[in-house]
This record gives structure tokens, sequence and C-alpha cells, in this order.
């Protein structure tokens, strides 16, 4: 029975008009209620199918927006759902649209005190990162005989918490002393995080699941909030966020996922595809709706994705089709050696390019390692096309940004340790490590926090009186803010923040102060925009928006140049022009999943996610030799390729009796560039140091010019020496002189 939340104000909404809905999505948005299973082919318009589903309860039943919650996993994909809601509905009151983990924050922000701990509202988010320094200081001060690498904990951590494992449940399960080990440092971890008042990124997840099984009445408060719960990606559910769902649809039943199988691919970060699979197990009653028709891909390239995944056992029925043209053949090239294959990429999407019907924003490379791009970049950057990898340095992660963050952070959070340490050494003032040891002691023996401990810290005798005093007005000028912050702006506290560190004059001292002075800016525009939008008052949520920020959410400031991706960053994107490069075995599919069908399945359905991307053009490319970290093997192509109907492929294929020339192994660095490399004022032909020209230096060696900043005597240029890696040069005292390639 439908839930009645009778409200006098609620205004009547305008009637809604699915005629731009086909036969199968009309379907499934008036469906009634209940669990409701809709399986959305690539590119078959499931956003669509949310945002008018949501809009018809509204609309046509009558159903507060109050009582509706809709999570999905990107920040993007959670706008878009409400910018659609919101045409839909003509305005008004809006439904809670939401990614998974900020829904978790904001109910924890509201419940996180009865958890205990002495955990409060104001808790801190820590990034990956933070968690690793976090987890490097448990592992000191533990002195373990078996101390594991702080990499692997944080990794078998972040696997329990999404398996809905505390520390407890992983001692019960703990088979040997490695992980009996894990156990304990996952307890001792915790315990740190309850001190910090810090959460992590899965316990965001698994603390909320723990308040929804603990506490029966915050769990009713939320299942009325979520009377109607709608949840996209569904196939992309862990372990802890099947129970979330499944505990907060128990009151009401009314359960509409979205998802599709085919395109489960995050198997290694806990996904587990039979959730989506056992839909109709877990709920017997379920009403299930195939959405097949797709809007996005030609004929041809469609074709060819669906030949490849039907190989795939694990999964439903279906078989998308499409109204759109046959298109082109989906191109197939073989390269002699990666060089090859990146100057074929390259020279195709200039040639596009020429006729102007194709922009670089037009064409997306993926791959399969991150390892892949460089050889590709550098023949994007001999052709001058602009281009950005995602999934690179996020911009919150430039240190000069997590420096200002972390002043923000303790303001909002004064027992957020690892932020506290950051913002006294930055900039510089006297404070080093011999004091916050006297403070960590200090805030042990009297039971307070590290920040009262700061302002505690000139009555010890064992530090010296300045620095003291340097540590007693930092925590005074703190207090300060902390008392005020509730009044004033993001950008407000920034300001305050950067004039009186001395901030600004700490960057200038740096050789790329430049750059840093750049991202400063971004920052301080984003707090503007964030203070225009919130008003006064809104650090928290200003900090948890840049804690949740991912990788999709840097596609849309980087418009105008080729996008370089791996594979698992594709998801819910689409290019009319998409290029997959090294299509060999042991790279794609993966090494990894040679030995196990599952995992090979899982590799399956990444080659149809890539190639179901594409609106126009598909390109398929590998090699005959391939060298990868500093190794050349003979390369042979993916099993994949040969999954594909060869009436549908035009082949681009090495002259028959030519041989590849082997280069040898090179030591070069591997550099994750997360910008383009072409500077507008970069020049080419007999420049020395043209992007991309291989240069010697009579200290560092040979080198690559990656980059070129200023003119005249004030030109500088980053070169990658082979020896030396990443360094800036002014140009006029660098002395680098060309070498032959």
């Amino acid at each position: 029975m439908r839930p009645q939340y009778p409200d006098p104000h609620h205004a009547a909404m305008p009637s809604l008009n699915l005629d731009d809905l086909n036969p199968e999505q009309r379907a499934a948005v008036l469906a009634p209620d209940g669990p409701i299973l809709i399986l959305a082919g690539a590119g078959s318009g499931k956003t669509r199918v949310l945002t008018y589903r949501i809009a018809h309860l509204m609309a046509a039943c009558n159903v507060a927006p109050e009582s509706l919650l809709a999570v999905t996993f990107t920040n993007k994909a959670a706008a878009e759902m409400r910018e659609r809601v919101a045409a839909l509905s003509g305005g008004g009151r809006m439904p809670w649209v939401s990614t998974f983990h900020a829904a978790c924050a904001r109910i924890l922000r509201q419940e996180i005190g009865a958890l205990g701990a002495g955990y409060d509202r104001n808790f801190t988010i820590l990034d990956e990162s933070d968690s690793l320094a976090a987890i490097r200081q448990v592992l000191e001060e533990a002195q373990l005989a078996d101390s594991p690498p702080p990499e692997l904990v944080r990794a078998r951590l972040d696997q329990a918490k999404n398996e809905a494992q505390f520390p407890a449940d992983l001692a019960a399960i703990a088979a040997d002393p490695r992980e009996r080990t894990m156990a304990t440092v996952y307890q001792l971890y915790q315990a740190r995080l309850a001190t910090m008042n810090a959460l992590d990124f899965g316990d965001l997840l698994l603390q909320t699941y723990r308040l929804m099984r603990d506490d029966p009445a915050a769990l009713e408060r939320w299942q009325r909030r979520a009377a109607y719960l709608l949840v996209d990606e569904y196939q992309d559910t862990n372990r802890v966020q099947y129970l979330l769902v499944s505990a907060l649809a128990a009151r009401s039943g009314n359960i509409c996922v979205v998802g599709d199988e085919d395109q489960s691919i995050y198997r290694w970060r806990g996904a587990d595809i039979r959730n989506i699979l056992d839909f109709e197990r877990d709920f017997p009653r379920a009403l299930i709706f195939k959405l097949e028709q797709n809007y996005r891909s030609t004929r041809t390239i469609l074709a060819a994705a669906d030949t490849v995944i039907q190989n795939n056992r694990e999964r439903k029925a279906k078989r998308l089709w499409t109204a759109n043209p046959d298109g082109e053949p989906v191109t197939y090239y073989t390269g002699m050696t990666e060089r090859d294959e990146a100057d074929f990429i390259a020279r195709e999407i200039a040639q596009l390019g020429i006729t102007g019907a194709t922009r670089p924003a037009d064409v997306v490379v993926f791959y399969r390692v991150n390892a892949q791009s460089r050889v590709i970049e550098e023949a994007l950057v001999r052709r001058r096309l602009p281009y950005y990898i995602v999934g690179g340095l996020r911009f919150y992660d430039q240190r000069e940004i997590k420096d200002l963050i972390a002043y923000l952070r303790v303001i909002l959070n004064p027992a957020d340790a690892l932020a506290l340490e950051r913002m006294i050494g930055v900039p510089p003032r006297g404070i080093g490590g011999r004091t916050v040891e006297a403070m960590a002691a200090m805030a042990a023996r009297d039971g307070v926090s590290l920040f009262e401990a700061m302002g505690r810290i000139e009555t010890d005798s064992k530090v010296a009186l300045r620095i003291a005093k340097a540590a007693g007005n930092l925590y005074a000028w703190m207090r300060d803010l902390i008392a005020r912050h509730a009044t004033l702006g993001v950008r407000a506290l920034l300001d305050d923040i950067i004039v009186r560190s001395g901030f600004a004059a700490h960057l200038e001292a740096m050789i790329d102060g430049a750059t840093r002075r750049q991202n400063v800016a971004e920052l301080l525009a984003a707090a503007s925009a964030f203070d225009t939008e919130h008003g006064p008052g809104g650090l928290g949520e200003f900090l948890e928006r840049v804690a949740l920020v991912n990788d999709s959410d840097q596609l849309t400031a980087a418009g105008g140049r080729v996008a370089l991706m791996t594979l698992h960053t594709s998801k819910g994107l689409e290019y009319p022009v998409v290029f997959i490069a090294g299509m060999e075995e042991g790279l794609f599919p993966h090494m990894r999943s040679q030995d196990s069908p599952r995992e090979i399945e899982e590799e399956r359905r990444l080659c149809y996610v890539g190639m179901t991307r594409a609106r126009r053009l598909l390109y398929l490319t590998n090699t005959l030799s391939r060298e990868l970290y500093g190794n050349r093997q003979e390369a042979r192509p993916s099993r994949f390729l040969g999954e594909v109907d060869r009436d549908l492929i035009r082949r681009l294929a090495p002259i028959a009796g030519s041989q590849p020339t082997l280069r040898m192994p090179t030591r070069e660095p591997y550099v994750d560039y997360t910008d383009s490399q072409i500077d507008d004022e970069a020049t080419g032909g007999g420049d020395p140091a043209a992007i991309g020209a291989r240069v010697q230096h009579p200290t560092f060696g040979r080198g690559v010019v990656r980059r070129r900043e200023g003119h005249g005597d004030g030109a500088k240029v980053w070169v990658n020496f082979e020896r030396g890696g990443l360094k800036l040069l002014v140009l006029k005292f660098a002395n680098l002189r060309p070498v032959a390639d």
C-alpha cells in the first residue's frame, strides 16, 4: 500500500508527458508499487527512465518528494538526475538524489552520536592519502613483529569494509598469522580514527550499516525517509551497499533498481554481480523490465559489442538493437610496436579533424593500464594534439590545496590530528617534529586532543620559548576562527588563512609557485561559488563535497581536448570516436585474469563497456611487439578481437613479410600527467627545446622536453630525464642540446 504523506502546502505538479518514451521505458515508469528490476542495456536511456519514474511518482501518484531517495555512484550522475527531475517536475520541492557515500555522510551527520566512541557531526572524511598516513602512524606505534606494508593494509581494510566486516569479524575468520595481524591493525586503526573524529570512505558505508543494524528507531526514521528507494547502477553495488539498500527497503518494499550485469566491471573493489542476478530471489514479487533499444551507437558498433558479450555465461538473456544507421565498420589496426600503434592513433585523430567534423573533444583513447598512456601522449604531442588524462592527480590532491584544506578541517574538527600536523608545518613556522612529539605526549598524559595540547605547550619546559609562543599564537588564531566559522563563508575563512599564515609568500618562494598560485585562485573561486549558493556557515558541507569528488568530476573542466583514460574510468561516458589500445593477451584481458573464468568474464564486460561508449566510430588496436614496464615481448591478439564478427571489421595490418624494429627497453620514468603537455606558446620546427624534443643535459643526461612555461629570458622547460626524472629548468641557463631520436 502506498504510504500517504498529507501536505497542505504541496502544490500539484504539471502532468507528465510520456510521449518521449518507448513502450518498454513507459511500462517501467508506470509500474505499480513494489520491487522493480529494470535491466537497462548500454545506451538504452536508463537515466531517462529513472528520472521519469521519480517525476511520475510525484505527479501522478502524489508521492511527497520527502519520501523519495535515489542513489547512484558519481556526483556527475547525481547532478544530471537532479537537473532532469527538476526539468520534468517544473521546479519546487525536490526528492533526495545523491551518491551512496554522500547519502551515508548526510545520515551520519544527524545520527553518528548514536555510535558512541566520541564521534560528533563535525567528523572529518579522510581521503586515501590521509587514510594511508593514519595507517602508517598506527603501524609505527604498534611495532608489530610482522608488520605489513601500509598500502597492503589499506587495501585489505577497504575490502573488509566493502564486505561489511568489522574488526571482530575479521579476527573471527582469520586463518593465519597474517590475517590476525590485519585484524589487530584494523582495530587499532579504527580506534585512531575515533580519537580524530574521522571516517574514511569505507566507514561512511560501514558505519551507516551499523547504525541501521543496531538502532531500530534510526532505521525506521530513514526507512520512512526512503519509502520509495531507487538505485542506479545496481550491478556495481558491493556487500555493504546491498545490506544498506535491503534494510532501507524492508519496510515499504518499494525498491526500484536499474542496472546491467553486462556492465559490471568493479569486482576488484567489491562489486558483486550476484546482487543484480539474484534480485528476483531477494524480491520474489519483483517486476522485470528490459530496455534493449540502444540510442547511442551505430548498428555496426552495437553488433560488434554484442558478439563479444554473448560469450559470457554469467548474464541474463537480452540482445540490444538500434534504429540508428549501420555506420562505418569497426577499424582493427595492428602496429609493429607500441610506438606504431600510438602514431596511428594520433595520425587518425589528426586526419579526422581535417574535415572539421571531429574535434579533439569528440575523441577518447581507452587503455587497460595507466602505463600505456606515455607513448600515446608522446605521439599526440608530436602532432600538437591537445589532450588530458582522466584519473590523474585530482585538483583537491594538489599539495597547496591539501595544505589550505587542512586549515579548514581543523577549524571544523579540531580533533583531526592529521590535518593539524599538516597545518602546523605549512608554511614553516619553526614548530618541528620534536615539538609535535611533545604535544602528543602531553595530549596522552592529560587526556586531551593534540589541538588542545598545542595551546598548553608553553608549560612544557622541554620546548623552546620561541617555538612554544609560535604554537600558542597559532592555537589562539585557530580558536578564534573555530568560534566564528559558523558566521563566515568559506571564502572569508580562506582569505584569512592565506593572509595571516603567510601562505602567499610561501608559494612565491617555490620554483613552480606561479602554477600553485593559479591552483589557489581556482580554490578561492570554488569557495566563492559555494558561498553564493549556500551562504555563510557552510564549511562542513564544503569539506564534504571536496572529500567526495571523484575522477569523473574532472571531465567537465577539460573540454576541447582528446581524453585519455583507463577502461575502468569509462562507465557513464560516451564519445563520437573511441579508440581501445592494447588489445593483446596478457594486457587485455589482463594477465591476472588468465586462470579464472570469472575474471575473464569481467574483462570481457570491460571490453563491452569500452566498445559501447562509441557513437560513430570505433577503433581497436594492438601490436606485434610491446615494451611495457621496461620489458619487450611478443604480443598476441586479444581473444576478444577473435570474438568480433569478421564482417563488421575493417582490417589494417603490417605489410606481409616486414619485421618490427625493436627499440632497446627504455628506463625513462613514467610520469602520469594530469593535464595537456601542449603549451600555446610552444614552438616546433628547429627549436632544440620544442615539446617532445629529445635533449642532452651536461648533468642529468638524456631526456624529453615535456612542457614550456614563460617567454624570453624567463622561459622554463620541464624535462623528463632518464636518470633524474622530471626537472624544471630555466631554458636560458639549461645548456640543453638536441640529440637524435
